[in-house]
């Protein structure tokens, strides 16, 4: 099951959902972003920024399948996203990865980077014993309904009751319409009861994948293989051509991943006639945004 676009359709439309499963109960409004750290090339799950000055800002991690080193790469782009936010340093934060399974969970479950109250900064969440526990009334819990039923049957017998609990949550029709969205392909995903297109009929909704939030996602998606693909090529051409140390090859790389897949493209026939480094480099920052030229400052009078 591909959970990635799903989630965040989910959390977008209703951040509040998010806190339900990790049992948090917020101090203000959150807003919810998908977030690309540079350095690292790889888009963190999803962001939820406080509407507050001075509140945590909570980092999401949907986990499907067992990954041994989900901690560790969780624990890497929080730091890039702070490194590359300064003016963000000093403000708390929380990272939760949300494991479909917690049988999946193979990583140290528990982080060593602690808060100023020996709290985990790293956490995890087994989302079915969650879902299990929580209240009947909960948007979450209707939302995800399909991931703890285990017959078609139930789904056939229930279905109706998920999706009226859901309309009593008093929200937007559009926000509405995304959440039975999403109920329906989690149905689809694991049953394979009914076709998708019947789901839609059926519940009067957009198909998922025709919707922008997953036409982004998918673009996106097939961007960034492409993009990765083609600094691997280049970065194999360089290897053979120029037999440069592994630190400049490292350096190389991340410079690269500052292209746009155009760029990318074009320096395949460049590089054939660069014949040194100083050529690579120059190259690379023509391509690159200038930063603003520095304004005149007026003279101070005498």
């Amino acid at each position: 099951m591909r959970t990635d676009p799903l989630f965040y359709e989910l959390f977008q439309t209703r951040p509040q959902i998010f806190f339900e499963i990790a049992q948090i109960t917020p101090p203000c409004a959150y807003r919810f972003e998908s977030v690309t750290v540079k350095s690292a090339e790889k888009r963190i799950d999803g962001v939820l920024y406080p509407a507050v000055e001075g509140q945590p800002i909570y980092f999401v991690e949907v986990q499907a399948a067992p990954d041994e080193q989900m901690y560790w790469r969780t624990s890497r782009e929080v730091s890039t996203f702070f490194e590359q936010r300064p003016s963000l340093k000093d403000t708390a934060w929380y990272a939760y990865v949300i494991w479909l399974d917690g049988e999946d969970d193979k990583g140290f479950k528990k982080t060593h980077i602690k808060d100023n109250d020996n709290v985990p900064r790293i956490l995890s969440v087994y989302l079915i014993d969650i879902l299990k526990k929580l209240p009947n009334n909960s948007l979450a819990l209707n939302v995800l309904k399909p991931l703890i039923v285990d017959t078609e049957q139930e789904v056939r017998q229930n279905i109706t009751t998920w999706v009226e609990q859901i309309r009593q949550a008093e929200l937007s029709p559009e926000a509405e319409q995304r959440l039975l969205m999403v109920m329906s392909q989690f149905i689809e995903e694991k049953f394979k009861i009914l076709s998708y297109k019947e789901l839609c009929k059926m519940l009067r909704l957009t198909p998922f994948k025709e919707t922008a939030s997953y036409k982004e996602a998918f673009e996106e998606d097939v961007q960034k293989e492409l993009q990765n693909y083609s600094i691997a090529m280049l970065i194999q051409m360089i290897e053979v051509k120029f037999k440069f140390s592994k630190r400049t090859i490292a350096k190389l790389v991340l410079r690269l991943g500052q292209l746009t897949l155009d760029d990318l493209k074009a320096m395949f026939k460049e590089i054939i006639v660069m014949k040194r480094l100083k050529e690579i480099n120059a190259w690379i920052n023509s391509r690159l945004p200038q930063p603003p030229p520095p304004q005149p400052q007026e003279a101070t009078p005498m």
